[in-house]
This record gives structure tokens, C-alpha cells and sequence, in this order.
């Protein structure tokens, strides 16, 4: 298994000495300079398509710097799309973009029984305008063996998962331009896949993605900072998801720590998102019903403040060693493959496996929503919790199916989780109100504003709910 970690130069550096590290090392170290070129056209008409041409020691490949429509787990090395390309075919003329020239130095560690090469990059990125130093930490062994050795650098010295790959850092140094994020939003399986883990792998790795690709913007101000924060908040419940669909084919034991690392960062996550939406959505429509009131301004103050609060502890989380930790864990989750709970699992067909799923799905909601006129908050809330879980594996599979029949089985569930959404920020406003001092603080009397202006609209949603419910369930199930 080859698992890749970046750090600074001064942290890689310190490597070197680290004891746990040393006092493992089978041999010695061996260490070459190293010097790799990146191409393209003028126009960058192969990033443009993900790809760049690599050169080290005349030896010329075509390499991927995007994830394209096939598997591209993170901390995994670049796909290599040819080696040796015909390079009479690719875009005219090419030139240099970037180029980093430093060292490698390998070496190999005992960790148990097995061992494990780790091979130290270190050295500067170049282009022509400007350059930095960089550090790369690439493990290859046993996947158990490969896992302790991540986990012990990782507690040693600041080191992360990579955002993107060396060439792409390369070529956003001489753009200018930040590097794009590997993957975002729901996962969308490779056509043709039919493993079962394989599908799994792939869910858990493009959603470690996401989650990295929104971590450095979530303590940010103003619309950005708000829609880092939602995209995490998705991506954690979307991961919880499928492993709660993919559960029987996983060993218990494997699933524990991650599951864990992703209930702790969605409890981190939650209540910044929860005060997102009280501060950015449900108090401007108050106060376009009660415009000028002071009392509602300084209960408004006061939310801003918790806000404030709750954004600064999710910061000082996102920069501990425990989320460093967790995602190191997901993108070796993905990679390792090791927690199949037996052989056939890899044989086990897809197809089938996920109409189980989503025929499951489907008959809870359904039943989760009979006598929907009846149902209480809470009840209306269980409704939302099992539409997102029919939407989520309905996204997950969504290429083993006809895609407009998919579409519109999604499209019709967000309609409805939307709805039944207004209801569930009312009830969370209202939680989030105690945390102001409820009914009988200091902000009583905007308190029972709120509250009251959140209870008409309940009422005046329910009939909408109602209908969204009963088009969803009118249609037919499609993977049957």
C-alpha cells in the first residue's frame, strides 16, 4: 500500500530525529537529488482537461493532477494516464510550467513484523515568478504497518493529508490561481463499477475530499466562511450515511474510529451550522416582519455573539491533531481495503446490493409518513431524517440506474426535505433560544417574538409538506 502525507520543509526535516522513527530504521538511508519538470501548452489546454506531462531524467509521462471519471483515492500517487506518451499528440508547443528540485531519501522501518519504506521529498517548488519550499512523506508497506507509521508522524510533526498533488501545487504556483478541489458534493460512482467494496472505498475517499477541501475555509467571514461550514456538514453526514448503508460488509471494529472521528466533527460542525442559518436566514425574515424593534436587535447582537463562539471553537478543532487524525484515518479507510468482512464481499454484485438499500430506504420513509396531517414536530422531524437518508443512498448509486428516473426520485425528495427543512430550523431556533436565555431572560420578550413568528409559519407549512410527501410517494420505484 503507498500512502502520501505533506508537511513543511522544517517539520519533514525533523523526521530525521525522531527516535520512534530512528530506532525502527532497518539499515541505512539512501538519498538522491531529485528533479521533476512539469509541461503544458501556453493555453494550459491539459490542466484545463487534469492532466500535465512530467519529465524526470528524460523519461517523459502523461499524469493526472484531477481526478477523472475513475478512481483517485486521496493520499494515493497520481494515476498515470501514459508512460512514454506520443508526445506528437498532445497540444503544441509545449513548455515548461513548474519544477521542483530538491532530494529523496528513502528509507526502511520495522513495525512489528512487517516494514515499511518511507521516502522523504524535500526540496522547491520553481516557477517563473516565484517559488517555496515543500515536504512530501510517502509510506509503503503492509497496510496495518503503513497505518502506525502515518499515525506516528502525524502525532511527531504538523503533517496532513495533500490537498492535491505536487504538479498541481506546481502549476497553481506559476497560475497564480489556488489549486481546485479534488472532489465536492455528493459522490458519483465510476460507470461500470461493480464491487462492493470498491464502491465503498471510493464514497469514503471522494468525501475525505470534500471534507478537506472546505476545512481551510470554514473560520472564514461573510457567505464563504457560511457555505464552507454546510458543504463539511454535509460531507460528515453523507460519510455517516454510507457507512451505515455498506455496514454488513465492513468488520465492526474498522468502522469504530472513524465513525467516532465523524460523530465528534459533526458535533463540532452542527452548531456553527445551526447558527449560520438562525443569523443568516431565520432572523432576516423576522425582522422584515418587525422592522426597527430594539429588543429583537439586541437578542440579534447577543446570536452573533454565540455564533462568534461557536465559529472559534470549530476553528481551534479543524486545526487540532485530533481532525488530522481523522482524515488521515478516512483516506486509509479507503485506500487499506482491509476490513472486508470476508472474500465474497468482493464479488458480491452492486446492482443488487443497492436495490436492498434502496428499497429499505424508501419503505421506511414511506412508513415514517403515514397520517403525515397527524404528525407532530418531532414526528415531522423523523420524516426529514429518513428522506435525507433515501436521498443519500439514491445519490450513491445513482449511475447503476436510468438517470432520469433518478433525478426525479432526488430532485422530489429535495423538494420534500426542503419543506420539512423551514419546520426543523424553527425547532432548532428555538433550542438555540434557550442558549440566549429562553423565555424567561433577558431577550424574553424577543424570545417570544420568535418563537410565535416561528409557529405561525409551521402552520402555514404543513399543507405544502403534505403535498411534496404525496408526489414523492405517487412514484414508482425505479431500481425495482
Amino acid at each position: 500500500m503507498e500512502f502520501e502525507l505533506t508537511a513543511d520543509a522544517e517539520a519533514v526535516t525533523a523526521l530525521a530525529r525522531l527516535k520512534a522513527l530512528t530506532g525502527s530504521r532497518d539499515g541505512r538511508p539512501r538519498s538522491q537529488a531529485l528533479k521533476i519538470v512539469w509541461h503544458d501548452s501556453p493555453e494550459h489546454a491539459l490542466a484545463a482537461d487534469g492532466l500535465i506531462v512530467s519529465e524526470q531524467r528524460g523519461q517523459w509521462r502523461l499524469e493526472r493532477i484531477m481526478p477523472g471519471p475513475a478512481t483517485w483515492l486521496p493520499a494515493q500517487p497520481a494515476p498515470v494516464v501514459a508512460e512514454a506518451p506520443d508526445l506528437s499528440t498532445l497540444p503544441a508547443p509545449l513548455a515548461p510550467l513548474a519544477a521542483f528540485e530538491g532530494r529523496r531519501t528513502a528509507s526502511v522501518h520495522r513495525f512489528g513484523d512487517t516494514s515499511v519504506t518511507l521516502t522523504v521529498i524535500k526540496g522547491i517548488l520553481r516557477t517563473v515568478a516565484a517559488d517555496r519550499p515543500v515536504g512530501r512523506i510517502q509510506l509503503n508497506g503492509d497496510p496495518d504497518a503503513v497505518r502506525s507509521a502515518a499515525l506516528l508522524i502525524a502525532d511527531a510533526i504538523k503533517a496532513s493529508i495533500p490537498l492535491s498533488s505536487l504538479a498541481a501545487e506546481g502549476i497553481a504556483l506559476a497560475t497564480g490561481r489556488p489549486a481546485e478541489p479534488r472532489h465536492r458534493g455528493a459522490a458519483v460512482l465510476p460507470v461500470g463499477m461493480t464491487s462492493v467494496p470498491e464502491a465503498l472505498s471510493h464514497i469514503v475517499g471522494h468525501l475525505t475530499d470534500a471534507i478537506l477541501a472546505d476545512a481551510p475555509h470554514a473560520n472564514q467571514a461573510g457567505k464563504l466562511g457560511v457555505e464552507a461550514v454546510h458543504q463539511m456538514h454535509v460531507a460528515v453526514r453523507r460519510a455517516r450515511s454510507a457507512l451505515s448503508v455498506f455496514r454488513s460488509v465492513v468488520e465492526a471494529s474498522a468502522l469504530a474510529t472513524i465513525n467516532t472521528g465523524l460523530r465528534t466533527l459533526g458535533h463540532q460542525l452542527g452548531p456553527t451550522r445551526d447558527w449560520d442559518v438562525f443569523v443568516e436566514e431565520t432572523l432576516p425574515a423576522i425582522r422584515e416582519a418587525l422592522p426597527g424593534d430594539e429588543k429583537l436587535e439586541r437578542l440579534a447582537a447577543a446570536a452573533v455573539r454565540c455564533r462568534k463562539e461557536h465559529r472559534s471553537a470549530l476553528a481551534a478543532y479543524l486545526r487540532s491533531n485530533a481532525f488530522t487524525i481523522l482524515t488521515i484515518e478516512l483516506a486509509w479507510f479507503a485506500a487499506a481495503g482491509t476490513w472486508q468482512v470476508d472474500k465474497e464481499t468482493e464479488t458480491a454484485s452492486l446492482p443488487a446490493f443497492s436495490e436492498a438499500v434502496l428499497q429499505h430506504r424508501w419503505k421506511k420513509l414511506i412508513g415514517q409518513g403515514k397520517r403525515m396531517e397527524d404528525l407532530d414536530i418531532p414526528g415531522l422531524h423523523g420524516v426529514r431524517l429518513r428522506a435525507k437518508r433515501a436521498r443519500y443512498a439514491a445519490e450513491m448509486f445513482a449511475t447503476l440506474y436510468s438517470e432520469k428516473a433518478t433525478q426525479r426520485f432526488i430532485r422530489r425528495l429535495s423538494v420534500l426535505q426542503q419543506r420539512l427543512g423551514v419546520l426543523n430550523d424553527g425547532s432548532v431556533a428555538t433550542q438555540l433560544l434557550q442558549e440566549l436565555g429562553g423565555p424567561s431572560g433577558r431577550h424574553a420578550y424577543a424570545v417570544g417574538a420568535i418563537v410565535g413568528f416561528l409557529a405561525a409559519r409551521t402552520g402555514r407549512f404543513r399543507p405544502r409538506i403534505i403535498q411534496a410527501f404525496e408526489k414523492f410517494r405517487r412514484q414508482t420505484a425505479y431500481w425495482a
